[in-house]
């Protein structure tokens, strides 16, 4: 400390945390474990999303997109398969009616 002003001119001794940043290919396993697993995908988003930085917070919003994306993709494609399923047992029952009679 200065005798005349008062200034601090000590070194704090903490050492302030690296900002961390993720690599094109971290970003690419995210993703496709959102994909894969739209479970992780969740919480991974939320992991990621509540971070401070900006492209972790991108990151995080990308996985919890691409899981919900998912599970409607695949709430669709019950409802169609339910829907072939019914049709083509409708079509099966006319037709062994007709037979029959």
């Amino acid at each position: 400390m200065c005798p005349y002003c008062g200034h601090d001119y000590r070194v704090p001794i903490y050492n302030y945390p690296q900002q961390e940043t993720l690599s094109s290919g971290m970003r690419a396993l995210l993703y496709i474990i959102s994909f894969l697993i739209p479970i992780a995908g969740i919480i991974l988003g939320i992991v990621y999303y509540v971070k401070p930085d900006p492209e972790m917070k991108r990151v995080g919003r990308n996985c919890m997109i691409i899981a919900v994306l998912v599970w409607v993709i695949i709430a669709l494609i019950y409802v169609a398969v339910f829907a072939l399923v019914v049709s083509v047992s409708n079509i099966f029952s006319m037709l062994s009616g007709t037979i029959s009679a």
